[in-house]
């Protein structure tokens, strides 16, 4: 059994190769992101961040907000802001994806749901929960599908048609929708 020799501490040292150079700036660039985050959250520390590509690109970190840090640098105005004001944003947006992200996994089973039973969007719709409005919408978006379902079954019959006709058996077969058991279109 071959031994791992885990993580290696690499040499710090401009890297030569023009790809890995770009990989390896994004990376360690979204690192220094999140470490300043955390550091935020944790701490309730202001941090900006300043970050110019060898492109001569740049980007920016900021919590609770880069502009208003670097206005605060520049005009010398060292008073931090109260701590009310500025993780309001911050509990705002995590309680959104929070609900993103919950409805997102309802979603999901819903689609496995679906997947698993051979089900339809229609079959997993609440009714009961909608509105008047929303049940029109429904309905109309019903009424389009089923227009679309009707020529789509037409489309079919005229090909199964023709090459019925061109059948040595033609009389055996069906040739209309109804003989096809499609007549509820």
């Amino acid at each position: 059994m071959k031994k791992s020799s885990g993580r290696q501490k690499i040499e710090i040292k401009k890297l030569n190769v023009k790809s890995r150079r770009q990989v390896t700036f994004s990376k360690r660039r979204a690192g220094l992101f999140n470490k300043a985050a955390e550091l935020s959250i944790l701490s309730g520390a202001e941090i900006a961040i300043l970050v110019f590509s060898s492109t001569g690109k740049i980007y920016t970190f900021g919590h609770p907000n880069v502009d208003m840090l670097i206005d605060r640098f520049l005009t010398s105005n060292f008073v931090p802001t109260k701590p009310a004001e500025a993780y309001l944003p911050l509990e705002e947006l995590n309680r959104d994806l929070k609900d993103a992200t919950a409805e997102f996994e309802i979603e999901k089973m819903r689609a496995e749901r679906m997947r698993n039973t051979g089900g339809f969007w229609w079959d997993e719709t609440e009714m009961e929960c909608m509105g008047i409005e929303e049940l029109k919408r429904f309905r109309s978006s019903l009424m389009e599908l089923r227009g679309k379902v009707a020529e789509k079954v037409e489309e079919l019959a005229a090909v199964n048609q023709e090459v019925l006709i061109t059948s040595p058996s033609f009389h055996h077969h069906a040739t209309t929708i109804e003989d096809l058991g499609l007549g509820f279109l």
